[in-house]
Order: structure tokens, then C-alpha cells, then sequence
């Protein structure tokens, strides 16, 4: 009972009653003074404060009950969200000890223009606690669409399945940096710890280790002996700390979901090189991001696939020990088509970091495109496992059982995705990725109406997007409207996007595969890889 009021109340926070009730009663209140102050010098008859008093009680009750029913947002106004199946049904299945979310941090600096700032101090805190072993750290995905404080921890600790929700803010003025963290209790709403930091911007490093630090040693559980703690934030130091902030502003682009927004990440990651061109982490976030405009085709091939090749090798001879440039090295290498060489540099960064959910993922893409459907699946369940909360990498992984013929397999697969691709949709309306990438899955388990309206909306959102409409053309054709199916292809290709592996090897693409205009559409790819670079 005790449990279910929780949830009843933390569903009345989530649509805003409690907010939109309390300006109603104040602005009520106003209004009645208003009326003592004014009715009888201007002859109203005696039952009008009345009737004002009834039709206020009448409004509050309808503007409560429209709060609920309802929400407003960018796009309109629209029926209000509920919960997804996993936060309600997670109270069910107790959180583990040794678990936490890091949410990102608060900009408190006057001009409020330091959110990739604060988004990176609370991302690189999340990656040291995720290679502590035995600690289960809740994805960035999922922790980061609780921004501004307007839920209660203990509703993200049930949403999360998490027993330690840690959270803090960033006060940033020239060549300073104070920074405030804390440590709450999941489960009781108190802090487990709580510190200011007021140091040089040069010590940031420093303060994201010591906050690793007191997080393990504040959890519930005992993990291991502080001193055993394998945590080193201070050896990615940049020597020019303006070179750490266009790292840091590279990183937040790349973290779009949307691909037309990542032309603007490799100039970040330059600029951090030109002031720092020992900066490893710089050198392998140039090679990530270039691969993926590459990936994507979201832009021309020409000179740039030498020029992620040339960052990754440097990021490697720079930090030989660092697996994000092996993960780099590995998707520049897939580009240019050395598959041995990518797939040593893919298991090498997993060797490095058993952790690294890029790790599994880009390898397990792959070998998918290169046909190799029972290995990518292994690694595709290996990258979920990391992130149970990330729904992408088992979504395709169910096209890869399609592949092998397993649909069984497949249908399971898509099962285990489509709720936290779902619970996404309701935290954040306008991720585009979420939205196609549910579309497919529900279409696939029978919700056909439910997948057409997160298609559609995900093409209003992104209508030029390569990976939206190339999701959308594959939504259609388990819809079965071959027609308009193939219409989203020719508009995918005509960005610039895709490559003929991919679409030989995704079985979402099947049906299509008879029809005239699809090998059109291969003609196009073969004439566009054979233009001179």
C-alpha cells in the first residue's frame, strides 16, 4: 500500500500537478483579492464573489485533471506519457548494493554556458566508476535524461534499479572551478556523502578521481580496499587546459542522437590537437568522430578516411594503453576495409577495457556488415550486457538472427529492447533515435499503429536525417508498404548516406529486394564508390 502511494505520488510530480496546482492556487488568490477590493464599489450584486469562488474551485478541479491527461511540449500539446513497464515493475526486483547513476551536473555559472563543461565532468566520473569491477553503473543514456532536478531521486533510483543516485553542480569563473557533489540513498532519499571542491581548473582531474573515490567508498557495499581501487582520471591531463574544453565540447556533439549535428564535433577535437598535440584523447576523438561522419556517409571520403587513419595512429603511439583509440583505430580500419587489422584493434580495446560498451558494439557492426551474423550477435549481447539500459545494440542484434534465419531468437531480442527504447520515448519525446528505433520493434511485435505514429514522428523531427529515414524505409517494409519504403530509401541515399554492405546484409530489407527500384538504388552506390576521391 506504503508503495503504491510512493509512485502514485511520484507520478503526480512527473506530470506536474503539484506545479500547476500551486500556480493556480496562487494566482486564484490574487485574483480573489482582486475581487473584495473591486466588486462593491462597482455595483456588483453580493452572490458574484460567490459565483467567482465556485467557478475558481470548478477551474482548479479541470485544470488538475487536463495537467494530468495532458502535456505541453515543443511539438504541441499532447496526451500525457505513462510511466514505461520497467519503472513501475523495478520496485519489484531489489536494486544491487554496489550500484549507482551519476546524473549530469547543474550549471550554476553566471552565464550559463557551461554545459558541456558540466555534462563532461559528470561523463568522465561515470567512466572511472564503470571500470571499478562489481560496481554496476547505470548507462549515460539513462542517467543523463533526468537533467534539471525535476524528479525525485528516489524515483530514478526505482526507474534505474539502482541502490545510489550521485549528483552535483559546477560553478565556473575564469581559471576556477568549484564544483559540489554528493552521494544520495536511492532507496531513503538521505546522503551517503557529500563534498565542495574549490580548486584551480587545472586540479579538474584531480577532483573527478577524488569524487570516484568517496563514491565507491560511501556505496552500501564494500567493493575493495580504497588503496586497491583501479581509478586514474589525473593521466588524461591535456598540458593546455583550453585543449580539455574543445575535447569536452567535441564529446557533447558527438552525444546527438541526431547525425546532422556531427559535422561540427571533428573542428572541436582540432582545435583541441592545435593547442595540444600530445593530447591523446583529442587524437582518438578526432579518429571516432571523423569515422562516424564516414560510417553514416555524412560526409565526402575524400582525405578524410587518411586523415582518421593518421589521428587514431597518433592517439595509439601517444596512450598505447588507451582502448577508445584501439575502438577508433578499429572503425578506421573497417573503413578501409583492413578487415584483420579491425578486428585486432577491436579486440585489443576489449582486452584493455572488458567495460567498454563501444568496444563490443562497433565490432559487433563490424562483422555484421561483412556478413558474420552469429559472431556480431555474441558481441552485440556482449555491449548490452555492459549497458542493459541501451536498447541499440540488441535491436541489432535481432536482425542478425533474422539473418541466420532464427526469427524465434530475433522476436526475444527485440522483447528485451523495446522497453528501454520505450522508457527513452517518455523521458525525452524528441529523440529521434528512440523513436525509429521502437517503430521498427513495435511493428514487429504487432503494435503496427503504435509503430507508424513513432516513425512519422521521428520523420517530422529529422525529415533529412540519413539514419531516420533509413530506419523508416526498414519500418515500412515489415509494415508491408514496399512503395513507400523504398520512396525513405532514395531519400536515405540521396543525403550521402549508406553502403551497399549494409544493405546487402540487412534482412529488414528483404521484401525489397525483387523490386526494380532497390537495384537502382545499388547502381547508385556502386556509381558513387566508384567517383575518384
Amino acid at each position: 500500500m506504503l508503495e503504491s502511494l510512493k509512485l502514485t505520488f511520484a507520478e503526480f510530480r512527473r506530470r506536474r500537478v503539484f506545479r500547476v496546482a500551486a500556480v493556480y492556487v496562487v494566482a486564484g488568490w490574487i485574483l480573489i483579492q482582486l475581487a473584495s477590493a473591486t466588486f462593491e464599489p462597482l455595483g456588483f450584486p453580493s452572490w458574484s464573489m460567490r459565483l467567482l469562488l465556485v467557478l475558481l474551485a470548478l477551474g482548479f478541479v479541470l485544470t488538475c485533471l487536463l495537467t494530468w491527461v495532458y502535456d505541453i511540449n515543443p511539438r504541441g500539446i499532447e496526451r500525457t506519457a505513462p510511466l514505461p513497464g520497467p519503472a513501475a515493475s523495478s520496485a519489484a526486483h531489489p536494486a544491487p548494493g554496489a550500484s549507482v547513476a551519476v546524473l549530469p551536473f547543474a550549471d550554476l555559472s553566471e552565464a550559463k554556458d557551461q554545459d558541456y563543461f558540466c555534462d563532461g565532468l559528470a561523463e568522465e566520473v561515470l567512466n572511472a566508476l564503470a571500470t571499478v569491477r562489481g560496481l554496476r553503473v547505470a548507462s549515460r543514456t539513462s542517467s543523463f535524461r533526468f537533467r534539471g532536478g525535476d524528479v525525485d531521486v528516489r524515483e530514478i533510483g526505482r526507474t534505474l534499479n539502482v541502490a545510489a543516485i550521485m549528483e552535483g553542480s559546477v560553478r565556473k569563473a575564469g581559471d576556477r572551478v568549484r564544483v559540489t557533489a554528493q552521494l544520495v540513498d536511492a532507496d531513503s532519499g538521505y546522503h551517503l556523502w557529500s563534498e565542495n571542491f574549490d580548486r584551480q581548473l587545472r586540479d579538474i582531474f584531480a577532483i573527478q578521481e577524488e569524487i570516484a573515490r568517496n563514491v565507491v567508498r560511501a556505496l552500501p557495499v564494500s567493493l575493495k580496499g580504497a588503496a586497491e581501487l583501479d581509478i586514474e582520471c589525473s593521466s588524461k591531463a591535456p598540458s593546455d587546459m583550453r585543449a580539455y574544453e574543445f575535447y569536452l565540447r567535441g564529446r557533447q556533439i558527438l552525444s546527438v542522437k541526431s547525425s546532422d549535428n556531427w559535422t561540427k564535433a571533428p573542428e572541436m577535437f582540432r582545435r583541441a590537437i592545435a593547442l595540444d598535440p600530445g593530447y591523446a584523447q583529442a587524437q582518438a576523438g578526432l579518429a571516432d568522430s571523423l569515422a562516424q561522419l564516414l560510417i553514416w556517409r555524412v560526409i565526402e571520403s575524400a582525405g578524410v578516411l587518411d586523415e582518421a587513419l593518421a589521428a587514431a595512429k597518433r592517439a595509439l603511439q601517444l596512450a598505447p594503453q588507451l582502448a577508445e583509440a584501439h575502438v577508433a583505430h578499429g572503425n578506421t580500419l573497417s573503413l578501409a576495409g583492413d578487415d584483420a587489422g579491425a578486428v585486432a584493434a577491436f579486440e585489443r580495446a576489449i582486452e584493455l577495457n572488458p567495460e567498454l560498451y563501444e568496444a563490443y558494439y562497433y565490432f559487433g557492426r563490424h562483422l555484421y556488415a561483412r556478413g558474420q551474423h552469429a559472431r556480431s550477435i555474441e558481441l552485440f549481447e556482449a555491449a548490452h550486457r555492459v549497458r542493459p539500459d541501451e536498447f541499440q545494440a540488441i535491436s541489432l542484434a535481432s536482425n542478425a538472427a533474422d539473418s541466420l534465419g532464427d526469427k524465434a531468437r530475433g522476436d526475444d531480442m527485440v522483447r528485451r529492447a523495446l522497453p528501454s527504447a520505450l522508457a527513452e520515448i517518455a523521458a525525452d519525446p524528441e529523440n529521434g533515435r528512440a523513436l525509429y528505433l521502437a517503430a521498427g520493434m513495435q511493428v514487429r511485435l504487432g503494435d503496427v499503429e503504435g509503430g507508424r505514429r513513432n516513425i512519422e514522428t521521428a520523420l517530422r523531427l529529422q525529415p533529412d536525417d540519413f539514419g531516420t529515414l533509413y530506419n523508416a524505409a526498414c519500418t515500412y517494409t515489415h509494415m508491408g508498404d514496399n512503395e513507400r519504403a523504398l520512396d525513405l530509401l532514395e531519400r536515405a541515399i540521396a543525403t550521402g548516406g549508406g553502403f551497399r554492405e549494409w544493405l546487402e546484409q540487412d534482412s529488414d530489407l528483404d521484401s525489397l529486394r525483387a523490386q526494380p527500384r532497390f537495384h537502382d538504388i545499388l547502381r547508385h552506390l556502386d556509381e558513387r564508390e566508384r567517383k575518384p576521391s
